[in-house]
């Protein structure tokens, strides 16, 4: 990974160790630093989509200079994720979420329009639309489940009445114990009736949705997805769609949500050394139904794995999972960038 914009380590230090920095140049910078190495984005030849965001879950990353960063990166459309329940601290409504998304792209706009005047920003690869392009998805995390009432579903609904709410999500089914935050997981028929109960929302607003799954990796029955599955089947998939993100399974799991009509997002994870079975499932996914995403903070790619992720980094994911693709298929990179970009302004406009 080569540097870009001629960023230096001080930049990236400064960064990772204090947190953001009011100079342009800096919070502008597109260098990271990792165990005294600095790594740079790769450039696109294509427009690319982060289709799943968390703006609202940064520990240290400042959501502003994040998005900003994503446009001088070439981002050139993200959705970002509302939680009425899980994100009620920073934002308990669908209309206070749009004035906070709302404010941060146009400080976002403005940081990026006086990192082109000052050269901060190469113009070159940049994707300036991204301001114009940015919404969001609302619904009930799986963690929330017990907690999915009357009250929060009209909160939801609300939400989908708002031109920058772009669909449902992310929901879905969650059978892991997180240890980290001490989370145990809800009864399987009590996530499985929040999971229905949003995703019959979507298909009657005709709204795309975004599936969160997940289980124990000593689970082999996969019994989220095939629990999932079945929701699906009794309730319908969106003609708008419906995305598994951020894709941990194998060929077989993937095959079997396309032919449902699904189709697959795949983040930093897949970019894990281990996770050779989700690289071949990329490999196998028809190319109108690939998606890319950071689900940041969380999971950002190799060989920045550990560090806080953001938008900007879906480049590097992209274009390591699309390297590897064209090598099992004999596809063109770009061909493989382009088909994912595609996808996304199909399901978000």
């Amino acid at each position: 990974m080569g540097k870009r914009h001629g960023q230096s380590g001080q930049i990236a230090l400064v960064r990772e160790g204090a947190g953001e920095i009011p100079s342009t140049e800096l919070r502008l910078s597109l260098a990271w630093m990792k165990k005294g190495k600095l790594f740079g984005l790769p450039a696109l030849p294509v427009p690319i989509a982060d289709t799943h965001a968390h703006l609202m879950s940064f520990w240290k990353v400042d959501p502003v200079s994040a998005l900003a960063r994503a446009a001088a990166s070439g981002v050139a459309q993200l959705t970002t994720i509302w939680d009425p329940l899980a994100d009620a601290r920073f934002a308990a409504t669908a209309p206070a979420f749009h004035d906070l998304l709302e404010g941060w792209v146009a400080e976002a706009r403005a940081l990026f329009e006086r990192g082109v005047e000052e050269g901060a920003v190469d113009a070159d690869a940049a994707a300036p639309e991204l301001f114009d392009h940015i919404g969001y998805l609302a619904g009930v995390h799986p963690y929330g489940a017990p907690r999915y009432d009357d009250a929060v579903h009209a909160l939801v609904a609300e939400a989908l009445d708002d031109p920058l709410c772009w669909g449902v999500g992310e929901i879905g089914l969650d059978y892991h114990f997180d240890a980290d935050d001490d989370i145990e997981a809800a009864p399987h028929d009590i996530q499985m009736r929040a999971m229905a109960r949003q995703l019959a929302l979507a298909c009657e607003r005709n709204l795309p949705v975004e599936l969160h799954l997940r289980h124990e990796d000593t689970d082999e029955a996969r019994t989220s997805h095939e629990d999932a599955y079945r929701v699906l089947e009794e309730v319908g998939v969106p003609e708008a769609g419906c995305i598994l993100h951020c894709f941990g399974e194998d060929r077989a799991t993937a095959e079997r949500f396309v032919g449902l009509g699904c189709s697959i997002a795949f983040g930093g994870a897949a970019t894990f050394s281990r996770n050779d079975e989700v690289r071949e499932a990329f490999a196998a996914c028809p190319l109108d139904r690939v998606l890319f995403e950071t689900d940041c903070p969380y999971m950002a790619p190799e060989p920045i794995r550990g560090l806080e992720c953001e938008p900007a980094m879906i480049c590097q994911t992209a274009t390591l999972l699309a390297a590897d693709r064209a090598e099992r298929t004999g596809e063109r990179v770009e061909d493989i960038l382009r088909a994912a970009w595609d996808a996304s302004r199909r399901l978000f406009g």
